[in-house]
């Protein structure tokens, strides 16, 4: 989720015919952007495929991926510096490892809207990377193909946090991101907190940056600024819900309204902004290409964990299955860590730095520490939420 690419603008967020949930259109001239859903799997005997693939006989390298000499498995992924990561690092990979070859699709609000448009039997990609909310409107809309976990061993080695908090009846959490607090660091004022965000030094300077494409999230940090509840508790407490958003008006100098990466530079660049609310990995990949920027990630916070789901309709399921449990492997998401600082799910995966390893989640315990939204709520209440985010922006103009 976290590449230099521009965010769906919520106000493009809807209800579905079919469901009645909500879903993201695109904000972007050309893009069709709606993501919602298509008819579910009338069974799910034998392979689910459409095609006569083949399941693939072992490696024999110990790493429990198949041969799939010859075969190609469509991939869809984020756009942006994310895309180019994987391209240099998994792709690689798995080719060398099981014979198969990657094609890498690049997508943004566009994905799930494809599925649903593409022949039931002829989907556009066989497996795609989603994140909470994509994933709850393709499992609501059955855009995904149950896992086999008898095919995705990996899975068992999952920190048993991210296998908890969200169903992996149709996909596996591989990597994420906490958000994380872009300050200036020749201000003399060095925040930790995201209630430091309401301290005279921010206050007071040229302004702070927030995403507003995907609000839930900096309404989620702004909750745990608040601290009256346990991590973002005042989001799903009726009596409490809408003071996060007055909390945000009133103690945070919000006057960056950012819908991508670039967005957020570019209002530190034009001295705009001196601090700001992104997501870890874009930020620890591009923040060295900035003068006197540093970043934290907070001991509390928000933050996104991306589920990969097998597409469905794909005739490469197995295909499919077989990496998602690559993506899973402990050796597979070290390997990763060395080009890409996020977060990872494996337990025996190891950080490629000292400073990943104590900012990212390790454990059950470190992970509980981020408020990940639940997104059924979210989409319940979404209608309110977006209209005061709106007013919220249009007053700070």
């Amino acid at each position: 989720m976290c590449g230099n690419n521009e965010h769906t603008d919520s106000g493009s967020i809807r209800q579905s015919e079919t469901s009645r949930r909500r879903f993201l259109t695109a904000a972007g001239a050309g893009s069709v952007g709606v993501l919602a859903g298509c008819a579910s799997l009338a069974s799910d005997e034998g392979d689910g495929e459409t095609g006569g693939e083949s399941d693939g006989a072992s490696t024999g390298d110990g790493s429990g991926s198949q041969d799939f000499s010859g075969e190609t498995l469509r991939v869809m992924v984020w756009s942006g510096n994310y895309a180019d990561r994987f391209e240099e690092t998994i792709k690689p990979m798995y080719e060398e490892r099981t014979g198969g070859r990657l094609q890498v699709n690049r997508g943004w609000n566009e994905i799930l809207a494809k599925i649903r448009s593409a022949p039931e039997d002829q989907p556009p990609f066989d497996v795609t990377i989603t994140e909470g909310y994509f994933y709850l409107l393709g499992r609501n809309d059955d855009l995904f193909l149950p896992v086999r976990q008898e095919n995705v061993p990996n899975l068992d080695g999952v920190i048993d946090y991210y296998t908890d908090f969200r169903t992996t009846e149709f996909g596996v959490p591989v990597d994420g991101a906490p958000t994380t607090l872009i300050y200036r660091n020749d201000l003399d004022f060095e925040p930790t907190t995201w209630a430091d965000l309401a301290a005279p030094e921010a206050v007071n300077g040229n302004g702070i940056g927030i995403d507003k494409g995907f609000w839930w999230f900096p309404q989620h940090d702004a909750a745990v600024a608040m601290d009256e509840k346990d991590l973002a508790g005042e989001v799903y407490d009726g009596d409490l819900a809408m003071n996060v958003f007055d909390y945000m008006e009133s103690e945070w100098n919000i006057q960056g309204w950012a819908s991508s990466g670039e967005d957020i530079w570019q209002l530190f660049e034009n001295g705009i902004i001196d601090h700001a609310q992104w997501y870890y990995e874009q930020t620890a990949y591009d923040i060295d290409d900035y003068e006197n920027l540093s970043h934290t990630a907070p001991d509390r916070n928000s933050g996104f964990v991306n589920h990969w789901c097998p597409v469905r309709g794909t005739d490469k399921r197995r295909m499919a299955e077989d990496f998602l449990n690559f993506l899973l492997d402990a050796d597979t998401q070290t390997r990763w860590s060395e080009n890409s600082p996020t977060l990872f799910t494996n337990t025996d995966m190891e950080y490629a730095t000292e400073k990943l390893d104590e900012d990212l989640p390790n454990n059950s315990d470190e992970a509980a520490l981020i408020a990940w939204p639940e997104f059924d709520y979210i989409n319940s209440n979404f209608d309110k939420f977006d209209q005061r985010i709106s007013e919220m922006e249009a007053s700070s103009n």
